[in-house]
């Protein structure tokens, strides 16, 4: 175990939980946790740096705290191996579908793009995602409005949510959200 500031790393040689209880998976065991938010990276070889393992872990932390789940895995988001690797094409992807949007909120202190992610996250549930983000539903369904206003893009057409919902992903990737 490690703690960093807030945070707890735990290395686990299998993801098995003995005690009381018997053994169980860690996973169970994390979820039994109340209010927890916990990240899991990808098994870790031999040798290899931990680097890669603690950024997964904060990646898959940080989808767990967005989306209100217990736990996420690293590499549990789909969408993810549509994204590239490259830094560059994915704040380029950032930049070109969401900044209007990010400038916005940047300049106003509102939360268009959190809010837009909140709402994608909940599967287009206005009242979950209000609720989320501690909001009134006629609130959000204005910022969705505001959001498509400044980006160009109707959230209600496949396509230009396909192009959102991947930019999304992309600054989740690069930490900006």
């Amino acid at each position: 175990m490690l703690r960093r500031h807030r945070d707890l790393y735990v290395l686990t040689p299998a993801p098995v939980i003995t005690g009381d209880a018997g053994d169980r998976d860690a996973g169970t065991a994390l979820r039994e946790i109340p209010g927890i938010a916990a990240g899991v990276s990808r098994p870790l070889p031999p040798g290899s740096s931990l680097r890669v393992a603690q950024r997964e872990a904060l990646w898959a932390v940080s989808r767990a705290a967005e989306s209100g789940r217990p736990l996420v895995t690293y590499g549990e988001d789909t969408t993810g191996r549509w994204l590239p690797d490259d830094v560059g094409v994915l704040t380029a992807l950032v930049e070109h579908v969401l900044g209007d949007a990010l400038r916005y909120d940047a300049e106003h202190g509102s939360d268009l793009v959190a809010s837009v992610r909140t709402w994608m996250e909940r599967d287009r549930r206005v009242d979950d995602a209000a609720r989320a983000l501690h909001i009134h539903p006629n609130t959000l369904a204005y910022r969705l409005r505001r959001f498509g206003a400044l980006t160009g893009r109707d959230l209600s057409a496949t396509g230009d949510f396909a192009e959102v919902w991947l930019a999304v992903r992309a600054a989740s990737q690069l930490g900006g959200l």
